[in-house]
């Protein structure tokens, strides 16, 4: 046999042995245990906090805003998708009936052309709408650069939701 030959097998088995050594030592101890996963992540996932509240629970105080976005363009949209993880929104809001919110518990209110940006800015992979056809499965698209009122009077750029309601666009 070559010795070339040689070399190359003794090559392969220091890294297959290296491979078996390295994969038992970085192996998690409950990989296996319930499948071709670890089991420990059920557990680490129960005991995590919570960050999203879910639409059900936002429309138990905002009923007229969730029946306003229910026929909108949005309607299948979750309402943390535009105003972030409300859980502690949820649960600590109703404590504070008789005065403002703390800063933490208020969600964020997307008002810059840019948030409306994230979903509507023209993107070349997106399905588009053409001839003006109403299909809510696919992403009306804006070129926020040509797209780009202005305030007559102040001469200031106008933001999206100066013209649009975003619950019902």
């Amino acid at each position: 046999m070559p010795q070339q030959i040689k070399r190359l097998i003794v090559a392969f088995a220091f890294f297959i042995l290296l491979f078996l050594v390295l994969r038992q030592v970085l192996k998690p101890s409950s990989f296996g245990d319930l499948g071709h996963y670890r089991a420990d992540a059920i557990q680490e996932n129960i005991d995590s906090e919570l960050h999203y509240a879910g639409i059900d629970n936002c429309s138990k105080c905002h009923e007229d805003i969730h029946m306003d976005k229910a026929i909108g363009f949005h309607a299948n949209l979750n309402c943390e998708v535009c105003h972030g993880p409300g859980m502690k929104h949820v649960l600590y809001a109703g404590n504070f009936t008789d005065r403002q919110l703390p800063d933490s518990l208020l969600l964020y209110k997307p008002v810059g052309r840019s948030d409306c940006a994230v979903c509507h800015q023209v993107n070349a992979a997106r399905i588009k709408i053409l001839f003006d056809t109403i299909d809510n499965s696919m992403i009306r698209q804006i070129d926020a650069m040509t797209h780009n009122p202005v305030n007559k009077r102040t001469n200031e750029k106008l933001n999206c939701i100066d013209c649009h309601n975003p619950h019902q666009p």
